[in-house]
């Protein structure tokens, strides 16, 4: 087991994302989940600022609603803690995600 990707230290970097990424709306908030491509361990993110109505609208007279990110870092936060990571689970690799268009609306 010694080369098994899950005993890769802890080391921040920018990856692909996974290609078995899939996301749902719950509770009002978008829950990403998928395999780090890094450490082959099961991941998951909760976007909690998406839940509708946290946006300010703005006041009628005229103030714009600020913009919604649509591209969004997740980071691997694996239950593993690896070597070097101190206290934190994950293995330190991140990934940009396009948020679904369902997301923003």
């Amino acid at each position: 087991m010694r080369n098994h990707p899950g005993n890769r230290p802890y080391r921040e970097q920018t990856v692909a994302p996974p290609g078995d990424l899939e996301w749902r709306e719950e509770g009002g908030s978008w829950i990403f989940r998928g395999t780090c491509p890094v450490c082959a361990h099961e991941t998951e993110k909760e976007l909690f600022d998406l839940v509708p109505g946290t946006v300010t609208k703005g006041l009628p007279w005229g103030r714009k609603q600020p913009e919604v990110r649509r591209e969004r870092t997740i980071d691997c936060e694996c239950a593993i803690t690896h070597r070097g990571a101190e206290e934190r689970n994950g293995c330190g690799a991140g990934w940009k995600v396009r948020l679904p268009d369902e997301a923003l609306s």
